[in-house]
């Protein structure tokens, strides 16, 4: 997703919205309700849907009788929901994944549970006049009831007041006086609270009933249009331009355009106070105007005319009730942008349309009278259109073709069904379908708890119709609809800036129209009827030299010729997108071969493509330099590259579409490029650091023989001037010592190099030692990052995912750095790139230590020399008397017995160093200042969030251990597998953490401790990689936590190397499992007694009464981890963390250690 989308003011011209409620998307902590945490889970899902705006339902405090519209507090989130904090969190989250986020603001009415109203009830109050009364019910007897099958009349008696109060919705939505500027200030004042939290647009709801006027209908009234205007002008005083207002006027267009102002020359509206508004007022008696080139009012309204005529026109397979109503809705200003949608969370509202058209409606789409409601029809997409995939297709390609930003109902992508047994518009509100299992995967709760029950019979059940079965399906709905939007989106500019021009073919039941922007054209053709068609494109409409290339195939059509007609024919609800490019680019991209060519050799001996170029790596990788078909060759191949390199972290599944986001150019001789490219796949649109380089010669032989994986493709550049071409190898350039001393170089000459999207930028400390880059050592045992030693001084890493935000590594480590922490490396610099004001960090430079060894080798090869040592040694009988006592970890403050330490002081004194440098670690962790750094206290939550997600993972691990053991394949049997008994008391032991750990500080910590991330040098260990996990997320992995889960992580990967070692040089030989049982034990034990001596009383340490009662439950969260890794990849070596994990279901309650001195 573009970072440009996130800083353009008129972003809202590219937004995809995707309208979803809170509380039917997921529910994260299955109480029936969905939540913000549960939103934020899915939003990997959103992202590679493709959607880009995300529309909120309401989530306010409400009694929610209707359904959240019945605001009882502005400023507070209904806790089913979470709280502000938790809506914050998500908020961040989504613009960190470059989503915009509009909410919904109700200015009209509150519930009549809101404490204004109850407060207005009385008629002294000086609220009273915040809401409209009145001694009898025959005022405003012009304005017509809009919910006319629950309601008699807009005017209810309240009993306490003693008066008639008003509202145009229900009878417990009284409607705000905003003839009272008082409330008019407050509304502003609720508007500017949600802006400043961060929200990018109000979804102003039922905004045409503001205000009231006897002798009128009170709708779109001069005074609410200038309220609006001044909520307009006071969004871009305090913010600037960027903050959309989304108006909700479900009105014919003559009283919709108004809304988006455009008077350039008129005042803003100043309510002073008196109770008066200024009012511009054109001679039509209309407020505002829609000739100028700006609006003044909202940016962006619904256009509630064009929907029901769509299905209409679809219906009748005729386009003129569609024409008609895009002819009457095409004069709005030019920043100004319609939203435009097919289904929502209401009625499909026939309000305004003809009585004719209202009875046509009704008999061709809701015979059936149960899904008749009000004034419209409540049914859901698919089931509206019965299901046929064509007739869905066909008005999913307007909705992202027509004049407007699209607006998607969540569970439309997949074709949700509705339920017409449930009441009011429930039917078309339930909870999304995400799996074919328990309450379609929405809520592990009971049934009954659930808000609204998932559709669970007939067609459209969750078992059929739901979003994993999908995903698996490459011809699902899902997939179409996925296309669609990618397709949208590549053309972002035409389809939502162009303009708009209808073609009048004389077939009436196909539509056509060419949207242009900047050149750029694009012709829809729409088939509405259920037979095929054929049509002829008039010869005077200036197509003439445009040859139309259909988008989603690229295949080329026959040009358009000046003078004649140009002839087409359509399948039944079928319809194109054309691209019209000049006749002669078609010619000349056919030459240079539209189709790739293979090379004859390449890695492994499989051919190469061969892409043509003029000029070099240049034409394919920056966007102004392209020539012939060389970007789209390569977009073509990357996903295969891409999928068998080691640094891609998610082989697991297909890539959709891999596209070149930006490159650099480091280098000219040679040509170094440093690319960034996006990775597209289900649930997932990842940016890769992808440094690219061209070889000829012996040293493209060298490379094919040596690193045949790094080969991408040859070019063949084109020499003019001979007629020839010449062959070059493209490659990853991390292959070569070449890169990297050109990128440190660079990096250590203070580079900042510019290229189209992006300012790369290298940031060096002063006291970093210099050197010329004459040696360099590539290392090859990485593979999510990709590192050299240069000169033996400097480490310098290149991330290959990049994420938005700090990186972890580089904040750490310049921290620690900082506070003299002598046991990490020192971090001499960064390479980031900026792009729309947002920073990726590309590599690190930081100190190279002189390594001898790393953590996990040194701890294999120290248990080696025991096993050697114990050979055909009994136990000692003092092993035999301690085994009671030592069931798991410390139970005493002793140190290893002598009889242990003679035969494993390597691993004794390994445990020991690792304590203390863990502990000196956390205390240089928790001198950290600032937002980001500082330690927090941790809560009573601490021990309950543990619980619930130690226990969330507990029931998958166990019914995964179980099958493995009943196969006959599976190394583990069923005395491998722990006993009820051990589960039920790791549950209680589980539940005992429930409102326990308000008792130390959350501090930064290292995130992936093990003795892979320790290295062993100058006699004693390094800690480094302070990345985090990179499974997590960056947010994830820039949380304070508490530092035991370090501890758990260190001492579960010293169980393994001693078990791994086992296995190697022994082969589990049992006449050893004493002896390996006693050095694990006791290794636990010299680390925790050397962690707890070094750390004493520090804030992030717990006191005894609860701390060994959290580690146990990081420790046993890792080993199911653990268990359910090994035994989807490696299922062999699942023996190892299952013994851990017996280990600790068996142990018995723990008695804190006191330090060793």
């Amino acid at each position: 997703m573009s970072d440009s989308f996130l800083t353009d003011p008129l972003w809202y011209k590219d937004a995809v919205i995707y309208e979803l409620h809170v509380r039917s998307f997921y529910d994260s902590n299955n109480d029936g309700y969905g939540d913000f945490q549960g939103m934020r889970e899915k939003l990997p899902y959103l992202e590679s849907l493709g959607v880009n705006t995300l529309w909120l339902l309401p989530f306010l405090e409400s009694p929610l009788k209707d359904d959240g519209y019945d605001t009882a507090d502005y400023f507070k989130v209904l806790p089913v929901h979470g709280d502000l904090d938790d809506f914050q969190a998500f908020l961040d989250e989504a613009h960190a994944r470059g989503m915009r986020v509009i909410t919904e603001l109700v200015l009209n009415h509150t519930s009549d549970q809101h404490p204004w109203f109850q407060e207005a009830r009385d008629p002294s109050s000086d609220k009273h006049d915040w809401y409209v009364w009145n001694e009898t019910d025959d005022k405003y007897e012009d304005v017509r009831i809009i919910f006319t099958d629950t309601e008699v009349s807009n005017w209810t008696w309240d009993q306490k007041a003693q008066k008639y109060y008003w509202h145009r919705f229900f009878s417990h939505q009284p409607d705000l006086n905003y003839d009272n500027p008082k409330v008019r200030e407050k509304m502003k004042e609720v508007m500017f609270f949600w802006l400043d939290m961060g929200v990018d647009g109000l979804r102003l709801d039922a905004v045409p009933y503001l205000f009231e006027r006897e002798g009128t209908n009170s709708e779109n009234l001069p005074e609410t249009i200038d309220y609006i205007k001044y909520l307009r002008a006071a969004v871009e005083e305090r913010y600037g331009p960027g903050k959309v207002l989304l108006a909700e006027a479900n009105q014919w267009p003559e009283d919709t355009l108004p809304y988006f102002g455009g008077d350039e020359n008129e005042q803003d509206v100043d309510p002073s106070g008196d109770g008066s508004l200024e009012t511009s007022t054109s001679s039509n008696g209309q407020s505002g105007n829609t000739s100028s080139s700006r609006s003044t009012g909202v940016q962006m309204a619904f256009n509630f005319p064009i929907m029901p005529r769509m299905f209409m026109a679809l219906r009748r397979e005729n386009r003129r009730p569609l024409v008609e109503m895009m002819e009457l809705t095409k004069d709005i200003p030019d920043d100004a942008q319609w939203a435009i949608f097919l289904r929502n969370h209401d009625e499909l509202t026939l309000e305004m349309v003809t009585d004719e058209e209202r009875d046509y409606m009704y008999h061709e789409y809701a015979a059936d009278g149960r899904f008749r409601i009000n004034v419209g029809i409540r049914r859901r997409l698919a089931p509206l259109l019965g299901g046929e995939r064509r007739r869905i297709e066909l008005m999913k390609a307007l909705l992202f073709s027509l004049d407007g930003s699209p607006v998607i109902y969540y569970g439309d992508e997949i074709g949700m069904g509705d339920d017409p047994f449930l009441g009011d518009r429930n039917g078309v509100r339930t909870p999304m379908q995400w799996r074919p299992d328990k309450n379609g995967g929405f809520s592990r709760a009971e049934h009954p708890r659930l808000f609204l029950p998932p559709i669970n019979r007939g067609r459209y059940s969750y078992e059929v119709v739901n979003v994993e079965d999908a995903m698996n399906d490459p011809h699902s709905l899902l997939h179409f609809t996925r296309r669609l939007i990618t397709m949208r989106q590549q053309h972002k500019e035409v389809f939502g800036r162009g303009t708009l021009d209808l073609i009048p073919v004389d077939n009436t039941s196909v539509l056509t129209f060419v949207r242009e922007y900047e050149g750029e054209k694009i012709l829809v053709v729409a088939n509405l009827s259920r037979y095929a068609q054929a049509i002829n494109l008039p010869s005077d409409h200036d197509l003439g030299g445009l040859a139309p290339v259909e988008l989603f195939s690229q295949a080329p059509f026959p040009a358009i010729q000046s003078e004649e007609a140009y002839p087409l024919t359509i399948g039944p609800h079928g319809f194109y997108w054309f691209k019209l490019e000049p006749e002669e680019e078609i010619d000349r991209a056919e030459k240079t071969e539209r189709v790739l060519q293979l090379a004859e050799r390449g890695p492994d001996g499989s051919p190469l493509p061969v892409l043509t170029v003029a000029e070099g790596l240049q034409n394919l990788l920056v966007p102004t330099m392209a020539q012939y078909t060389g970007p789209e060759a390569l977009a073509r191949i990357l996903p295969d590259f891409v999928a068998d390199q080691r640094w891609f972290g998610s082989k697991g599944r297909p890539i959709d579409s891999v596209t070149v986001e930006d490159a650099v150019r480091l280098s000219s001789d040679p040509t170094i490029y440093l690319s960034i490219i996006s990775v597209e796949q289900e649930g997932s649109n990842d940016l890769y650091t992808l440094p690219l380089a061209t070889a000829s010669g012996p040293e493209a032989e060298e490379l094919l023989s040596e690193r045949p994986e790094s080969a991408l493709a040859w070019i063949d550049v084109q020499e003019s001037h001979r007629g020839d071409a010449r062959r070059q190898l493209v490659y990853d350039a991390t292959a070569q010592p070449a890169f990297w001393s050109t990128l440190y170089r660079w990096w250590q000459n203070g580079g900042r190099n510019r290229s189209l999207k992006g300012l790369y930028i290298a940031d060096s400390s002063t006291d970093a030692p210099s050197a010329d880059a004459s040696k360099v050592q590539l290392l090859t045992g990485e593979q999510s990052n990709t590192s050299a030693v240069i000169d033996g001084a400097h480490f310098v890493k290149l991330y290959r995912r990049l994420e938005r935000g700090t990186n972890p590594e580089k904040e750490l480590l310049n921290h620690l750095t900082g506070t003299g922490f002598r046991f990490a490396p020192h971090l001499h610099g960064t390479i980031d790139v900026k792009r729309n004001y947002r920073r990726y960090t590309i590599g690190i430079v930081q100190e190279a230590l002189p390594v001898e060894t790393d953590g996990w080798s040194h701890a294999l090869q120290a248990t080696r020399r025991f096993l050697d040592r114990v050979k055909d040694a009994p136990l000692p009988a003092e092993a035999d008397e301690a085994e009671e006592a030592l069931q798991y970890g410390p139970t005493q403050g002793i140190a290893a017995p002598v009889w242990l330490e003679d035969v494993a002081s390597e691993m004794i004194q390994l445990a020991h160093v690792l304590g203390v440098r863990t502990a000196e670690m956390h205390r240089a962790l928790a001198k950290g200042s600032g937002p980001d750094l500082s330690p927090l206290p941790a809560d009573e939550s601490a021990g309950t969030k543990l619980q619930e997600r130690v226990r969330a993972e507990l029931g998958d691990t166990r019914e995964m251990i179980e099958n493995a053991s009943t196969r006959s394949d599976s190394s583990i049997t069923q005395a491998d597998v722990p006993s009820e008994a051990a589960w039920e008391r790791a549950i209680a032991r589980l539940d005992a953490l429930v409102g326990t750990g308000a008792d130390h500080d959350r501090i930064r910590i290292h995130g992936d401790y093990h003795l892979g991330q320790v290295l062993r040098a100058d006699g004693d260990f390094y800690i480094l990689d302070f990345e985090g996990e990179p499974v997590r997320s960056l947010s994830e992995r820039r949380q304070r936590e508490n530092a035991l889960r370090d501890v758990a992580g260190m001492l579960r990967s010293i169980e393994y190397a001693v078990l791994a070692a086992w296995q190697d040089h022994t082969g589990t030989d049992t006449d050893y499992a004493g002896w390996v049982d006693a050095l694990v034990r006791w290794a636990d034990i010299t680390f925790l007694n050397a962690y707890g001596g070094t750390a004493d009383e520090a804030s992030f340490l717990q006191p005894p009464e609860t701390r060994y009662d959290f580690l146990w439950a990081y420790l046993f969260d890792k080993a199911i981890y653990e268990v359910r890794y090994e035994l989807n990849h490696r299922p062999s070596w699942a023996w190892l963390p299952l013994r851990g994990l017996r280990r600790l279901l068996d142990d018995r309650e723990i008695v804190p250690p006191e330090p060793v001195e």
